[in-house]
């Protein structure tokens, strides 16, 4: 399961591919909406404070597929009818970070933590399933929650920066070269 660090650096380079695309100016705006948008699925974890605890909670509605794509769909409905002083392409990436969450928590979450509940509701209310790969790019099981050192913090970060770092580093800088 990948952590806010691999969400923010696959959320940076979705944002950069569709930044490249759409023509979308690339300054601040672009970079920390990417930031803040790929990590928002985890906010579903403010239930976990509140004392609701499991996987039944956390991955589920706020990582479907259905729902971001009806959130993109609102926001899209809305930039049209009310003027915001973001351009709309750069909201686009923003999305584009948005839905790179998910995907990434799917192909980070392997049987291991399949068994203890922990797939993707990527297609919540639709399908119930959780989803999970039998091959995780990242085959970690890290609770961060658990973690009591700055070493557990760095040990569960290592496999992530060491593999997502450098081809998301390849992603932007293609997009901003080209």
């Amino acid at each position: 399961m990948a952590s806010p660090v691999g969400h923010a650096l696959v959320g940076l380079a979705s944002a950069a591919v569709v930044a490249r695309i759409t023509g979308a100016p690339r300054g601040p705006e672009l970079w920390v909406g990417a930031v803040i948008a790929s990590g928002l699925p985890d906010l579903d974890l403010v239930l976990e404070w509140l004392g609701l605890r499991g996987p039944r909670y956390h991955r589920n509605w706020s990582h479907s597929l259905i729902l971001i794509g009806l959130l993109g769909a609102v926001g899209v409905a809305a930039v049209m009818l009310v003027p915001l002083p973001v351009d709309r392409r750069v909201a686009l990436a923003w999305w584009a970070a948005l839905i790179a969450h998910p995907i990434l928590d799917v192909v980070t979450t392997g049987p291991t933590l399949g068994e203890r509940g922990y797939g993707i509701g990527i297609f919540w209310p639709i399908h119930g399933r959780r989803w999970i790969s039998q091959r995780p790019i990242i085959d970690q099981t890290t609770e961060w929650g658990s973690c009591r050192s700055v070493r557990e913090v760095w040990d569960g970060l290592l496999p992530e920066i060491v593999l997502l770092t450098p081809a998301c580093a390849l992603v932007i800088g293609l997009t901003l070269a080209l």
